[in-house]
């Protein structure tokens, strides 16, 4: 008995002392007391989190997720924390925020205390607020959909998974896209379709970029195991607003091709690319995303490829939303036995974070 109270009791002083090490190792987090009050006079007491497509979250103690607030109807912030901020002008600034009532100050309402001094902006003209965090993964944004179907009739199953990923500094931007689509179908091959996209942009004076970009895709349908395109160039924002924006891009990649097929089995090209994005947000719908990219041959003169990736995504509950896309991949010139064009239209569930 005395030997099993002395075991007992050595074991509780190593439980105690890794407690101890763990609370020591990891504080309680102490959620800040930043304060919004809206037009109606509703007060919000928690963090601000960001200011993204028109929307300011704000995590607060007594709701399990964050709360989107039109920012239209903000009528005034107070937080401690340090922010990235960026105008519409394409203006990239960095500090603490402040947004003032509308009855203290007439149009420029909104104030960003830099290191260096202060500087104050209607409101209207901000466009994207995101906080300055200390590591990589928290500053990550994005989201994973999901699709599944099933016809008995012929035994089609379809599986889409579609995710994106998009970092975000004042100085610089990076964003992944990667979609697959797999078919199965009863006494038919398989089909499958996989398309990675990796683009950084660094940004210039004001609206103006340039920007490196990398495309993967491998498709069944048009008898192409892989084609690499890395390139670059030169892009600017052409309309930026807090819900929507428009931009052109324009550059030079180069394109390896590996076909499977006989006839042709690679190929090697320099290619132009021009290029419109579209996004745009609609307060509890949604948004819409839309990409057009045109790549006329340079050295295989004649041939015009053009790519085109557009979602639909539907606001749900708790960061779930419903999402649709269309993609088109077209091709003047592919081998004999292959498609010209490839489209395709999926649907599915999915998670924001």
């Amino acid at each position: 008995m005395i030997i099993r109270i002395i075991a007992f009791s050595h074991a509780s002083r190593i439980v105690f002392l890794v407690t101890l090490a763990t609370c020591l190792c990891f504080p309680v987090y102490a959620m800040r007391k930043d304060v919004v009050i809206m037009n109606n006079g509703d007060h919000f007491t928690g963090e601000v989190k960001r200011l993204r497509d028109g929307l300011l979250y704000i995590e607060t103690a007594y709701v399990s997720d964050n709360i989107g607030l039109d920012w239209n109807q903000v009528e005034s912030i107070q937080s401690t924390a340090s922010f990235q901020i960026v105008l519409n002008s394409g203006q990239r600034l960095a500090g603490k925020i402040e947004k003032l009532p509308r009855e203290e100050t007439k149009k420029e309402d909104f104030l960003i205390h830099e290191a260096t001094g202060e500087v104050q902006v209607p409101a209207a003209s901000v466009v994207n607020i995101d906080p300055q965090k200390p590591t990589f993964l928290r500053h990550l944004q994005g989201a994973v959909d999901l699709g599944y179907s099933f016809t008995s009739g012929n035994s089609l199953s379809t599986l889409n998974v579609n995710t994106n990923e998009t970092y975000r500094t004042t100085r610089w931007a990076a964003k992944t896209v990667f979609d697959s689509t797999f078919d199965t179908r009863s006494g038919a091959s398989k089909t499958n379709r996989e398309d990675l996209q990796a683009m950084f942009a660094r940004f210039l004076n004001r609206n103006s970029f340039v920007f490196t970009l990398s495309d993967f895709l491998h498709s069944a349908q048009q008898d192409l195991n892989l084609r690499a395109a890395l390139g670059g160039g030169y892009g600017r924002y052409l309309k930026r607003t807090t819900s929507s924006n428009l931009s052109w891009l324009g550059g030079v990649v180069y394109t390896h091709e590996s076909f499977d097929t006989a006839a042709q089995s690679s190929d090697q090209n320099m290619e132009a690319v021009v290029g419109l994005q579209y996004d745009v947000v609609r307060f509890k719908f949604g948004e819409f995303n839309a990409q057009v990219l045109s790549f006329p041959g340079l050295t295989d003169a004649g041939r015009l490829r053009l790519t085109t990736n557009n979602a639909l995504t539907i606001k749900l509950t708790n960061n779930f939303h419903l999402s649709m896309a269309f993609w088109d991949n077209f091709d003047s010139k592919p081998p004999q036995t292959a498609k010209r064009n490839e489209l395709g239209i999926s649907s599915g569930i999915g998670w924001s974070f």
